[in-house]
C-alpha cells in the first residue's frame, strides 16, 4: 500500500480515509467510522489522542513510504493542514534522496 512517486499529492480525503482504516481496525475510536469528518476537523476535535496521533503518524508512513518526524502532528491540525504538511515533507524528503 506504499505510494510510489507521481501517484498524486496528499488531499484531506486520502487522510481522512486512513483515519477511517484506522478506526475499522479500532485503532482509533469507533465513532470516527460514522462521523462526517471534513477538511477543517482538527486532531482534537475528533476526539483522537496523543495515543491515536501515533498510529495515525505510523500508519502514514506505512502508506507514504516516508519516515515521518515525531513532532509532525499536533492536536490542534486540522486534516487539511496534516495533507498540506505531509506533501511537503514528501516533496523535502524527495529533493534529498
Amino acid at each position: 500500500m506504499k505510494a510510489t512517486p507521481g501517484e498524486g499529492s496528499w488531499t484531506a480525503e486520502k487522510v481522512i480515509a486512513v483515519i477511517h482504516k484506522l478506526a475499522q481496525e479500532t485503532e482509533l475510536p469507533a465513532h470516527l467510522l460514522e462521523s462526517n469528518i471534513s477538511g477543517s476537523d482538527t486532531v482534537d476535535a475528533l476526539g483522537i489522542d496523543s495515543i491515536g496521533g501515533v498510529y495515525l503518524i505510523e500508519r502514514l508512513e506505512e502508506v507514504t513510504g516516508h519516515l515521518i518526524p515525531d513532532d509532525f502532528l499536533e492536536l490542534t491540525f486540522s486534516i487539511n493542514e496534516i495533507a498540506a504538511r505531509l506533501n511537503r515533507l514528501i516533496e523535502e524528503q524527495g529533493k534529498d534522496g
